[in-house]
């Protein structure tokens, strides 16, 4: 019987060689490649059937890999691990619907039981990732909503936004922006009505602990 083809992306080698081993024991599956960046994934897309991803990986992270799989190979399984208990990058991650989400701590206890699930057609949340998500579902839910409502700010208040990310004070923003206080004051109720965000200090709490979002969005447009 013909088994399928795994690759594995993870830019520590310990990993990749923990989980070939593990992968090459079962019946069904084999390892026929492991690289260290999201780059070398797009490289080798032809020579496997099952892709385990690294959330958290250099050139192209797990996310942008993902994303393109999923739009330009449709019929490939995506398996995606991590160690990052950062909520947006979780949130992002799950908005792609990869077909299996496992935790670095407990892979090797829930890769087998992923794997064959995925191969029956079904969704795979490992038992940590589990109950990691019902822990902090509340935020989730707001991170969520957050996300949406990220989408609505204009290119001249995501800059405002990450400005404020920084720590940084009105007078300052207004100085680096070279604008003047009050149209950065307009500027900080607009941004909070569409985040929906009452007060001052909540705009400010909310951009400081979300900074590597706002970061994002800011380089997608500088």
């Amino acid at each position: 019987m013909n088994r399928l083809k795994v690759l594995i992306a993870d830019d520590h080698y310990v990993v990749r060689l923990g989980l070939k081993i593990l992968i090459n024991s079962f019946e069904d599956f084999e390892v026929v490649s492991e690289v260290e960046n999201g780059q070398e994934v797009l490289n080798n897309i032809e020579i496997a059937d099952y892709f385990i991803l690294d959330l958290e990986m250099p050139i192209l992270n797990g996310i942008e890999v993902l994303e393109k799989i999923m739009r330009n190979f449709p019929e490939k399984k995506i398996v995606l691990l991590t160690n990052c208990m950062y909520i947006p990058t979780l949130v992002k991650a799950k908005k792609f619907k990869p077909h299996g989400f496992l935790f670095k701590d407990g892979m090797h206890e829930d890769i087998k039981i992923c794997l064959d699930e995925v191969k029956k057609g079904n969704y795979y949340t490992g038992k940590n990732c589990r109950a990691f998500f019902e822990r902090h579902k509340e935020e989730i839910h707001y991170v969520e909503h957050l996300i949406q409502n990220l989408d609505l700010l204009s290119k001249t208040e995501i800059k405002i936004l990450y400005q404020i990310s920084k720590n940084l004070s009105t007078p300052e923003i207004a100085d680096a922006l070279f604008n003047s206080p009050k149209t950065i004051d307009n500027h900080r109720t607009n941004i909070a009505k569409k985040l929906d965000i009452s007060g001052y200090n909540n705009l400010h709490y909310i951009a400081v602990k979300y900074k590597l979002l706002i970061d994002s969005m800011y380089n997608l447009i500088s």
